[in-house]
């Protein structure tokens, strides 16, 4: 009697199991295909992307050494290039190296593509570095809001303080405002972290500038005047 009954329920067992099948085997086997497929496409993205980046950091070495071998247009149209069309890391860091090379002819053409970098890139540490080289260039071609504008943030601490601030104090010596351009150098050669290049190039410019009493347009001290 057992038997019969076991018998009983595995004929259920089969009935329900191809009622089942009867109306989700097709949706069974589509959503097993969806995997499989999505799988295989995640895989293949993947691999895409391997092969670009290392497309583009082969890219990026050969135009580095166009640089490194003086041929400077060369380079500058292979960075470029690579800006142009590469992958998001390698296009940020080739429109940098791109700038730097069109600065050796085009200052005002470097500038706009510092500013360009520093406007848009994802990665923060590039934005800073093309902020820092533009305002060095601004500092000698435009004005001390220009330099102002990309580098007075970073002056307020960080990797890049010391660079800021002599970016800002070569504008305002730059432009007659040696209060200013003092008290950026000053700062400098007070911050403890600064390089020492940095800390002697400002001890050189505070050497060349005029004493703080001795400025122009410098209110007189009350305690020393005489009726």
């Amino acid at each position: 009697m057992a038997d019969i009954f076991t018998e009983v329920q595995e004929d259920l067992r089969r009935e329900r199991l191809k009622q089942l099948w009867d109306r989700y085997g097709v949706l069974l086997i589509a959503l097993a295909l969806l995997v499989v497929i999505g799988v295989g496409a995640w895989r293949g993205y993947e691999y895409y992307q391997a092969r670009e980046a290392e497309q583009a950091g082969d890219r990026y070495e050969a135009a580095s050494r166009l640089a490194q071998d003086g041929k400077s247009d060369e380079a500058r149209a292979a960075f470029a290039a690579l800006a142009a069309d590469g992958p998001a890391g390698y296009a940020v860091l080739s429109k940098l190296r791109e700038a730097d090379e069109v600065a050796k002819s085009d200052q005002a053409g470097a500038l706009k593509l510092y500013e360009e970098v520093a406007n848009g890139a994802g990665d923060e540490m590039l934005r800073d570095a093309a902020r820092i080289r533009g305002a060095y260039i601004a500092a000698d071609i435009g004005t001390l809001d220009d330099v102002r504008r990309l580098a007075e943030r970073l002056a307020a601490g960080g990797p890049w303080s010391a660079l800021a601030r002599e970016a800002m104090g070569l504008a305002a010596y730059k432009a007659g405002d040696n209060a200013e351009a003092r008290r950026q150098f000053e700062a400098v050669v007070s911050q403890a972290d600064a390089p020492a290049s940095v800390r002697q190039r400002a001890d050189l410019l505070l050497a060349v500038l005029p004493p703080a009493e001795a400025q122009p347009g410098k209110p007189a001290d009350p305690a020393k005047t005489t009726d």
